[in-house]
């Protein structure tokens, strides 16, 4: 009875690794640093040990790294989603089945009765000579009646006809080849099976009603709109003219922005290239308790958890990394295998040497002389 019990337990405890590894969730500040390499390797060598294929749900130019390392632990079939936050979800699940191959039709036996009929050998039936004709009867035509002279009409007097001018064919300008308009709903669907797990949108969403933290995601004249309330996010089409180049809205990458500000009604409104993001200088400082910009640095960069510690400019180091929004910064340093995340204080040089740029709105400190 011990016995069975101890392979029991040694039965379960072998499959928990394996079990575990069905759904890994690797931050985005994880992957950066190289945390969740050998959780991927990990889950590919497992995949190909099993046969199974990995689904990633991850952002757009994270693909090719995070396919790379899956595939160095074996070759394992990878299909990569487009997610719409920073972090990496990995599932593996079984392949689907191939659809059956049809079997081939047997060809139809031929009857005896549609075979070809062949010459039979004798003598063949003749047929009578036709009869001659009878000679028809001969009909005496009785004598013509004498025919009056016709009346004398006066020839009618010449017509003058006026030569008609002539006619020149006038070309039609040929119809200009009207452009393929795109598949909206094929579009829609793609985005509903990337974005929501495809689940399909609740529908239309006017843009005075976008909040702080929305994502947006583009995808020609389709539009979608990602709001992250709880565990499940939900997802909406939006409705109405928004240019994408408005200060309300930061670009994450390809046709991917997230709302910081609600959008302002009026013909009037400031754009990004009009804004100090683009000056050669930050100034940064601790962000009110409140701002809903801190509130979305923290969710991006931290886990949702609150940045409560503070660092001033001169005090950052080679191999820092600087992820800048409006007026504030957050700072994530590496000491060991823990990573510490601090608000930025004072005016940041973004042109210097010393900076960088790796991304949007991210710097990488490359040198401990910083102004």
């Amino acid at each position: 009875m011990k016995v069975r019990k101890l392979l029991l337990a040694a039965a379960i405890a072998a499959a928990a690794p394996a079990f575990a590894q069905q759904n890994v969730d690797i931050s985005g500040t994880e992957f950066q640093a190289g945390n969740g390499d050998a959780k991927l390797a990990t889950v590919g060598r497992e995949a190909a040990k099993s046969g199974k294929r990995v689904v990633v749900t991850a952002p757009q130019e994270w693909h090719a790294k995070i396919a790379a390392k899956i595939r160095a632990g074996g070759t394992a079939d990878v299909v990569m989603k487009d997610g719409f936050y920073e972090n990496v979800l990995v599932r593996v699940e079984d392949k689907p089945a191939e659809p059956a191959k049809p079997e081939p039709k047997p060809e139809p036996k031929r009857v005896a009765s549609e075979r070809v009929p062949q010459d039979v050998p004798g003598p063949k039936p003749t047929l009578p000579p036709p009869s001659e004709p009878a000679p028809a009867p001969v009909v005496s035509a009785p004598p013509p009646a004498p025919v009056a002279a016709p009346p004398v009409q006066q020839a009618p007097a010449p017509q003058v006809r006026t030569p008609a001018a002539p006619q020149v064919a006038v070309a039609k300008p040929a119809a200009a080849p009207v452009p393929a308009q795109p598949d909206i709903t094929k579009i829609q669907k793609r985005m509903e099976d990337s974005l929501n797990n495809g689940r399909a949108a609740e529908g239309p969403l006017a843009v005075s009603g976008l909040q702080s933290g929305d994502f947006i995601f583009v995808d020609g004249s389709v539009r979608a709109v990602v709001r992250r309330e709880s565990l499940r996010p939900r997802m909406f089409w939006l409705d109405g003219e928004l240019d994408l180049r408005r200060a309300e809205l930061k670009e994450l990458g390809t046709n991917r922005y997230q709302v910081i500000n609600p959008i302002g009604g009026g013909a009037n409104y400031a754009l990004r290239e009009d804004r100090a993001a683009d000056a050669k200088s930050l100034v940064a400082a601790v962000p009110p308790d409140n701002a809903p910009d801190r509130a979305a640095l923290e969710r991006d960069y931290n886990d949702g958890h609150s940045i409560d510690e503070s660092i001033a400019v001169e005090k950052l180091r080679s191999a820092d990394l600087i992820y800048a929004g409006k007026g504030m910064a957050v700072v994530v340093r590496r000491e060991g295998a823990k990573l510490t995340r601090f608000w930025l204080e004072g005016t940041l040089d973004l042109g210097q040497p010393g900076l960088q740029k790796d991304g949007t709105n991210k710097y990488k400190v490359i040198s401990d002389t910083i102004r």
